[in-house]
């Protein structure tokens, strides 16, 4: 599964005309394009792409763009979270972490969910996904431990980064997810679309059932890890619900 892919011609490009526009998801499913052109173009070396790398790259920006749509979809009083709810908690390393389901929505629970998505691409792709409320106990079992946020990857093989580490590609990302997904609501989404398309570069290639816990690992993570203060205003979202 350690490996590399060169970028084909074909791969997905900025400015790709957009499905139609009656779609719901256009915004979205041009944001995914974009967002795998920028970091297929970020993270090229001159042996490729690592895809392990790019994985966790991806669901690190996605747990991310959860949080930031929760936050959002609260402090608006937004429909879909009417009822829902995060609370603060700490961990014995000083970290603090947002936990509850509102974040649990756009991450594993909604339509178009970021587990949706990128299980419905394994398994379309012949991939035998994990389970997903194994991945949820083994990252409540590891909060505010060394073991919080590491990916578990196949045996022998790792990412150059930590999924907290390639949270510092967002901002340079967001311009442009943000002018063809304008809603915070679509972020997730357009990650998990970006998420699918790699898997549909890198398939019988690599493991998809291993990526697709090497993408949710990192997600579920940085949707629950709570960032300083200046970093969460400065994505469009309040860090504290209701604030």
């Amino acid at each position: 599964m350690f490996g590399k892919f060169s970028r084909k011609n074909d791969g997905p490009h900025d400015g790709a005309p957009a499905v139609a526009a009656s779609d719901p998801l256009a915004g979205a499913q041009l944001g995914g394009r974009i967002i795998l052109e920028r970091l297929l173009g970020t993270m090229k070396d001159e042996r490729g792409v690592h895809v392990e790398s790019l994985a966790t790259a991806l669901g690190a920006l996605a747990g991310r763009a959860c949080q930031i749509a929760a936050l959002q979809g609260l402090n608006s009083g937004a429909a879909e979270y009417q009822g829902l709810s995060v609370m603060t908690v700490g961990g014995a390393n000083g970290d603090e972490y947002y936990v509850g389901d509102a974040i649990n929505r756009p991450l594993a629970e909604s339509k178009y969910s970021v587990w949706g998505l990128v299980a419905g691409a394994a398994n379309q792709h012949g991939g035998q996904v994990p389970d997903l409320n194994e991945l949820f106990r083994h990252s409540v079992s590891t909060l505010g431990g060394a073991d919080f946020g590491v990916p578990r990857f196949a045996p022998g093989t790792n990412a150059s980064g930590t999924p907290r580490s390639y949270l510092v590609l967002w901002d340079s990302l967001q311009p442009s997810v943000r002018q063809a997904a304008p809603h915070p609501e679509q972020w997730p989404v357009a990650y998990g679309i970006a998420i699918q398309n790699l898997f549909a570069m890198a398939k019988g290639h690599f493991d998809l059932g291993v990526l697709t816990r090497v993408v949710m690992d990192s997600a579920i993570a940085t949707s629950k890890l709570k960032l300083p203060l200046q970093a969460a205003a400065s994505s469009g979202a309040s860090a504290t619900p209701g604030g």
